[in-house]
């Protein structure tokens, strides 16, 4: 407890002068936009962030997003995927370069999911949410409802998300609104919804709906995809399946 009480005091203490002299401002959310059944036994929830008005947009440094959840509910909790500020990012200037993201200082019931920029300007967070990476948690209570609560600078572990001053100063953004997420899984997981959208890496599985499927994502090597809609199934621009990857797509309705 007291390695956690003197970290805090550092954090806090190198950049308590910063929220002072920034017009830098953050809104977070975390959304479960990707599709699943409970029968899987996996949820996903995306962590999102932008500048809370076009006043307030900033170049993204570090970031440490700090959220909890019900340990009676939910386990396990890793990343799934790096989205969109991952790896080499273009940031009008030239190319930023973030480092793997990790789950570092994750306990109990907090998760702890930290970005850090190794090069460049840093990405332009403008006032549209971005989807920073998506987060998979084992269901264990299958009639249980969700409910994930974000760390604000009130309480420790905070979240926190920097900016790159254009002197290329370090500073950490101002906090303005943390949208939480509640559900229950009985209405989060139905069996089939009418339409679904699905992007960036896809996981294993079989995807239904009722009306259309559209993707613009990888099914990659070695995966198990299978798309089924009652109507129309739209691979978009950028939909890729890999060469050793299983991928099917069908027009048949989920009854």
């Amino acid at each position: 407890m007291k390695t956690l009480t003197t970290l805090a005091l550092l954090i806090l203490t190198s950049f308590t002068y910063i929220f002072a002299q920034t017009t830098a401002q953050y809104d977070v959310q975390l959304v479960q936009e990707h599709p699943f059944q409970c029968g899987d036994g996996t949820i996903y929830f995306d962590i999102q962030v932008k500048a809370s008005n076009a006043g307030s947009t900033f170049r993204l440094a570090e970031q440490n997003y700090r959220f909890d959840y019900d340990l009676s509910v939910l386990s396990n909790p890793r990343i799934d995927q790096e989205l969109d500020i991952s790896g080499a990012v273009p940031d009008g200037i030239g190319t930023s370069l973030y480092i793997p993201h990790t789950l570092t200082g994750s306990l109990g019931p907090t998760v702890c999911y930290n970005v850090s920029l190794s090069s460049g300007a840093g990405y332009l967070l403008t006032n549209s949410w971005v989807s920073v990476g998506r987060v998979a948690f084992d269901i264990i209570n299958t009639i249980g409802c969700v409910d994930l609560v974000w760390r604000t600078q009130n309480s420790f572990p905070i979240t926190y998300v920097g900016e790159i001053y254009n002197n290329g100063e370090l500073r950490i953004a101002n906090e303005g609104t943390y949208n939480d997420f509640s559900g229950c899984l009985s209405n989060l997981c139905a069996s089939c919804p009418a339409n679904l959208n699905l992007s960036y890496v896809i996981p294993d599985n079989l995807y239904q709906a009722d009306i259309s499927v559209t993707s613009d994502g990888t099914v990659p090597d070695g995966g198990t995809v299978d798309y089924r809609a009652g109507n129309i199934i739209t691979l978009d621009v950028g939909f890729t399946a890999e060469d050793q990857a299983d991928f099917s797509a069908v027009i048949e309705g989920c009854n």
